[in-house]
């Protein structure tokens, strides 16, 4: 039978990380299905879904904490039933961009109009840096969002377009 684990790592950024989590998975026959990794500060942040037999995937969940802490990452396993679960079946994929100058408050204000419609953030990304030639902090939001199937898509713009007007970004909505 397949089973499904949650694995979550974070701590300093070095070279090699990322090879020797693989490898610790591929030594047990197991697949890491979806990922996010990345560097943030100075930090290495990891949140993986690793597939594999029962028992494969119990040797992962007792192992993991050890291996990442040799590697000197704090880490945590969390059984999951997998994406086939998955509730929002039904629900419209659309990918979401919004862009401005940066300030407190962005996030959330889109995220609250996002959960008042009902839709469900499936990915978010976020990132503040200097805009070419005037150096003003912009801020860039990219994420992909699941949204109830009765809800238009004119509805959804509407919406969005009014939270984006209030903290002044510009924003742009596609099907995914």
């Amino acid at each position: 039978m397949k089973a499904y684990l949650v694995l979550t790592a974070v701590g300093p950024d070095r070279p090699g990380i990322v090879d020797e989590i693989s490898k610790f998975l591929f030594d047990r026959g197991c697949n890491l299905e979806d990922s996010r990794m990345a560097i943030l500060g100075g930090e290495f942040a990891l949140i993986v879904l690793v597939s594999g037999a029962t028992d494969q995937i119990g040797k992962v969940r007792s192992e993991f904490p050890g291996v990442v802490s040799k590697i000197g990452l704090t880490g945590a396993a969390k059984d999951t039933p997998g994406q086939q679960a998955r509730k929002d079946k039904g629900f419209v994929p659309f990918q979401v961009r919004a862009v401005g100058l940066d300030h407190p408050g962005i996030v959330h204000q889109i995220a609250h109009a996002l959960h008042q419609i009902g839709a469900n953030i499936e990915s978010l990304e976020t990132q503040a840096a200097s805009a070419p030639f005037t150096g003003a902090a912009m801020f860039t939001l990219a994420m992909r969002v699941a949204v109830p199937p009765q809800l238009s898509l004119a509805e959804l713009r509407t919406k969005l377009q009014a939270v984006c007007d209030e903290v002044n970004v510009d924003v742009t909505i596609q099907p995914a």
